[in-house]
Formats: C-alpha cells, structure tokens, sequence
C-alpha cells in the first residue's frame, strides 16, 4: 500500500514538481496540497496522510510553522517535513523543536528530497548534508559558549512580527493578519526592539528588511 503525502505550499510550480517527483517513487503518492493552513488543517484533518510536506512562507504572510504546531497537537502521528528557502538556524531549529521531523532546503537535489521522505517515513529525522555540516558547526558555536544570535531570543510569534515587518507591513496589517489587536502588535514590536537592542521603529524596520533579504534565495526549487 502507497504512503499518502499531502503538500502544503503557495507555489503553483513547486507543487507540481513535489507531485511529480513523488508519483515516480513505487511506494508514494501524493493525496492533496494546499496554499493556506485553514485549507490544509481540514484537509488533513480529512484525508489523514501518512506524510505532510510543508512550506514555512505561506500566501497571506502565514507560517508554516503555525500549522505545524497545530497538526503535532491534533495528528501526532502524521510526519511532517519542512521543505523552504529559509536556511538560517533559526528556522531549522524552531521547526525541530515545534515537531518537524526533517527540513529539506527547496535547492536541495530531487535525491535528497525522497531520501528525506523515506527517512521519515521509517521513523528517522532527515538533514540534507550541507544542513547537517551548518548544524555540526552550530552545534559547536554553541558548545563554546560562543554569544546568541540575537534573533534566536525572539519568540516564535515575535520572530513572526519580525518577517512581516520585513515585508515591510504596518502595524494595522500585521494585527489584521495574525488577528490579534494593533496594541497587541506594538507589545510584541517593542519587545522585538528591546531583544534586538533597537530603539527606533525606523533601525528596526531596516534590520528585519535586511535580515529577509539574507534569507532569501533564487525560487528554482525542486531540482535534478
């Protein structure tokens, strides 16, 4: 019997190249995607798939990681892997933390991607290599005491704040997306600020922009 994957991603092309590339494994296929965590919550909650394969930068500024809270706590027994552009440790780490059982970058090799499914699927966690050397060496940094990444202390839903802010969204739009009150936003702003050492809205918004761009890499994604 085929292990069901369902793929949870807002790129049209990635998706087809996920299912595509999973239809050629014997053993896999894939049941369903989706391009918001609403969409996807009910849909897993309905087809309940073996495997959940899910982007962190949704459509609408959501977070993967969001859904990936929520499907640990409802279906603990569907795998989940990150598949993103994102490649800083923060993110890498937080998704581990929150219940991810592998993160795959999208640049990584169709081979990697598929050893990752099936890594999971036995039971294991999944790092592409030049993942587990960045980790290795993270690891290590960490072993010496060397001093924190400064976006390491945010919370995850600061760390939040903190990408929309690098999409360069007002406070009225954050709170209208992650639907909590604007003051509510301006709490969570200026504690980013005083974790960050910022004292200006102005520095803070030039940080979070320049912190995003960093991150960012070329969409080809799924590769041979």
């Amino acid at each position: 019997m085929k292990k069901q994957v369902y793929i949870v991603d807002d790129h049209p092309l990635v998706v087809d190249a996920l299912n595509n590339l999973i239809s050629k494994s014997d053993d896999l296929e894939c049941i369903g995607s989706s391009d918001t965590i609403e969409k996807a919550f009910a849909d897993i909650e309905n087809l309940q798939p073996t495997l959940v394969l899910v982007d962190i930068q949704l459509k609408q500024n959501q977070n993967g990681l969001q859904l990936l809270k929520k499907l640990r706590t409802a279906f603990p027994n569907i795998a989940v892997i990150i598949i993103s552009m994102l490649t800083d440790d923060t993110f890498v780490d937080r998704a581990f933390k929150l219940g991810a059982m592998g993160y795959v970058f999208k640049e990584d090799t169709t081979t990697q991607i598929v050893e990752a499914i099936h890594t999971v699927l036995r039971g294991d966690y999944f790092v592409s290599s030049s993942q587990a050397t960045r980790l290795l060496g993270h690891l290590y940094r960490t072993s010496q005491k060397e001093e924190k990444d400064p976006i390491d202390r945010l919370s995850n839903r600061e760390l939040e704040v903190f990408l929309m802010i690098g999409e360069g969204m007002p406070v009225k739009e954050i709170a209208a997306n992650m639907g909590l009150a604007a003051s509510t936003i301006e709490t969570l702003r200026s504690r980013i600020k005083t974790k960050l050492s910022i004292s200006e809205n102005e520095k803070l918004i030039r940080v979070a922009v320049e912190w995003k761009y960093t991150q960012s890499k070329p969409e080809a994604v799924v590769s041979s």
